[in-house]
């Protein structure tokens, strides 16, 4: 099993590599995660009934549609947030192409809490995705959800 160092200093490499600057790369990313939610909605509901006793009405709503909803939105809108942002230009720079690109800074660690497991760590998931950086950590706190049981 990897140490925390072995795993970050395995993401930073990746990093630097640039895999995770292309447009295409982060879709994919997204559209992963997206076919994970919507092939194992059963078992996610299940983890999530044994461990917090939600029901199942709750931890639709509350977990699964918000995580969903929340990747066809971040698809939808990725290439449109990536785009340079052009602002204004003054006597100095009249010349000048002047924008903000917005570009990944690199690793992040995302802790998830236990109280809302799904929702609470795939949310900023997403965005980190979105914005070309990642790394999660899920609790273990909950067996089921964390696939540390038998």
């Amino acid at each position: 099993m990897e140490t925390h160092s072995q795993i970050l200093d395995r993401l930073r490499s990746a990093f630097r590599s640039g895999i995770t600057v292309p447009e295409a790369f982060r879709q994919a990313q997204l559209k992963q995660l997206m076919s994970l939610m919507t092939e194992n909605e059963d078992q996610i509901l299940d983890a999530l009934k044994k461990d917090l006793s939600k029901p199942k009405f709750e931890s639709i709503i509350a977990e699964v549609d918000m995580v969903i909803n929340e990747l066809h939105f971040t698809i939808a809108n990725l290439n449109s947030w990536m785009q340079p942002e052009y602002v204004s230009k003054n006597l100095a720079t009249k010349l000048d192409d002047c924008f903000v690109r917005r570009e990944p800074l690199g690793v992040v660690l995302i802790i998830g809490p236990w109280n809302y497991p799904l929702q609470l760590l795939l949310s900023p998931l997403i965005a980190a995705i979105g914005a070309g950086m990642v790394h999660t950590r899920i609790t273990t706190v909950l067996p089921y959800y964390s696939f540390q049981s038998n």
